[in-house]
């Protein structure tokens, strides 16, 4: 089938979509829905009508929990604001808007289509439909940037936010034009210095308006934070279903976790579900030691941390402590980035301290096995 003129057709995507939810979902009737989450790419330019349909699909084959949260990823534009209500009605139940930055410049630098002002209205926007349910995305550490500009700009931001922010960092992946750029100098990036003032700058920014830095990217009044999101840190299982979408999940049928991603490329994706009911290039058993590994990489991204008796059920009986390298942990317990907290029932959690969760990724080089 040839695409429409505009380059998108709404209603063969909507139905391969249909048929790998129905491929995905089915064997996973016995349990519920906690969330659905339309997300990469750009889920705001679909049609309201086709994400009440995935909704209402993913619903008869898996049962949405009470209260489930249902969040669509947005950018400000003038076009997608303007479907927003509709989207509510369509049973969207969270926001989260792309601001990135309120500078123009670096708007236009990054090629998006809003300029900061389009961003805060977005925001105001959403929080008058989805009251104490809007996400606000900040990103800092782009080109030009500097800790002073930083400052204002998180101020203003954080005068329009509802009661969850994520502010990331700008990451330079290997291979793309950006990476390109630095190397030759092309672009200059605040320095290494600058950019770790600029993150306690946010923490510090959060924590006075009350938005408790819940993980390392997030931060949310009490009872705000994302239930998609902290399924994936706490090792929950979820479906992906799409383009390049991920999934990982318990097999029904051998009880052994699994790990499965769809073919990233949207014309192939769309002709193989069309032909076999599912876009999947790849599908593996996860072995367990790496169901041991990313659960300690995954909780440690958060506050709240690893609990030890999750760990013991996941790694078939054997203790955290044990697991992790001891001298290690000790170590960053004693120097304050690690805490061993008591949780109810006599529960022992490892957790990041504040001052661990800015340099986990270090810390959990030297605690694994």
């Amino acid at each position: 089938a040839r695409e429409p003129a505009g380059g998108v057709d709404h209603e063969r995507i909507t139905a391969a979509l249909l048929r790998e939810l129905q491929w995905q979902l089915a064997p996973h009737g016995d349990k519920q829905l906690q969330s659905i989450y339309f997300g990469g790419g750009t889920p705001s330019l679909a049609e309201p009508r086709n994400i009440e349909r995935i909704i209402a699909a993913a619903d008869a084959l898996v049962p949405l929990a009470r209260g489930a949260e249902i969040t669509l990823e947005s950018n400000p534009t003038s076009a997608e604001v303007a479907k927003m209500r509709a989207f509510k009605l369509a049973g969207v139940t969270r926001y989260s808007i792309g601001v990135q930055t309120l500078s123009d410049r670096a708007l236009r630098d990054m090629g998006r289509l809003h300029t900061g002002a389009e961003g805060l209205a977005a925001v105001d926007r959403a929080r008058a439909l989805f009251p104490g349910r809007v996400s606000l995305d900040m990103m800092f550490g782009f080109a030009g940037q500097t800790a002073e500009q930083w400052v204002g700009e998180l101020a203003l931001a954080l005068e329009h936010a509802d009661r969850h922010v994520s502010i990331y960092q700008l990451t330079v992946e290997p291979g793309t034009p950006l990476a390109r750029d630095c190397r030759a100098r092309r672009v200059e990036l605040p320095e290494d210095d600058a950019q770790a003032q600029m993150y306690e700058t946010a923490v510090a920014a959060c924590a006075a308006r009350g938005l408790r830095h819940y993980e390392v990217s997030s931060y949310a009044a009490p009872g705000a934070e994302s239930v998609h999101n902290s399924g994936y840190w706490r090792g929950r299982q979820w479906v992906g279903v799409g383009p390049s979408a991920h999934s990982r999940f318990v097999d029904p049928a051998s009880g052994q976790w699994t790990r499965s991603v769809r073919i990233p490329d949207t014309r192939r994706w769309l002709r193989t579900c069309e032909a076999a009911g599912h876009g999947t290039a790849r599908s593996e058993p996860i072995a367990a030691a790496d169901v041991c590994r990313e659960a300690v990489v995954l909780a440690l991204r958060m506050r709240d941390g690893l609990s030890a008796r999750r760990f013991a059920a996941l790694s078939g009986g054997q203790a955290l402590a044990s697991y992790l390298c001891a001298d290690a942990v000790a170590r960053h317990v004693g120097d304050g980035r690690l805490e061993w907290l008591t949780a109810p029932a006599g529960d022992l959690r490892l957790a990041p301290t504040e001052r661990g969760l800015a340099v986990i990724d270090s810390v959990l080089l030297e605690i694994l096995p």
